[in-house]
């Protein structure tokens, strides 16, 4: 048995670890941590100049940023491994680079899990239309089932 676990930082992904720790525990089971950098193009989006031109971070790589970025990923997982490492459950970590939904729908496809156990921010439904949600995205696209912990 397998288990997908979203692992964000946010207290709701700590919520959605321990209770995969819960079903995982008992059952032998291996637990994938599954952490999701976002690109720095989603952090500093584009700008129309008064001449119609689009100017955007895409000409300014900045690789110590991309790097430290994806060291306070990789720090997420370790924190993440080490919970799962006292509670005595199996754990391998993926940190992939993308848009979070689409990333964890993808790893989904990949790893094959018996259910993707992920954290709820508890948006309201005027939040959820205007930010979207990442939880209620995989509920409807990906193909194993989903627990969503608050």
């Amino acid at each position: 048995m397998k288990f997908l676990v979203s692992i964000d930082g946010s207290q709701a992904s700590e919520h959605a670890l321990t209770k995969a720790l819960s079903f995982a525990v008992p059952l032998q089971a291996k637990i994938v941590l599954l952490t999701v950098v976002e690109p720095l193009t989603s952090y500093i989006p584009e700008v129309m100049m008064p001449t119609g031109d689009w100017v955007g971070w895409r000409g300014l790589p900045d690789a110590e940023l991309e790097q430290k970025i994806l060291n306070a990923g990789q720090a997420l997982l370790q924190k993440a491994q080490d919970t799962c490492e006292q509670a005595k459950a199996t754990s391998i970590t993926r940190l992939e680079v993308g848009q979070p939904r689409d990333a964890i729908c993808r790893v989904v496809a990949d790893e094959a899990p018996d259910m993707l156990i992920i954290g709820s921010r508890g948006l309201g439904s005027m939040d959820r239309m205007m930010l979207g949600s990442v939880s209620d995205y995989v509920v409807h696209h990906c193909t194993s089932p989903v627990l969503v912990v608050r």
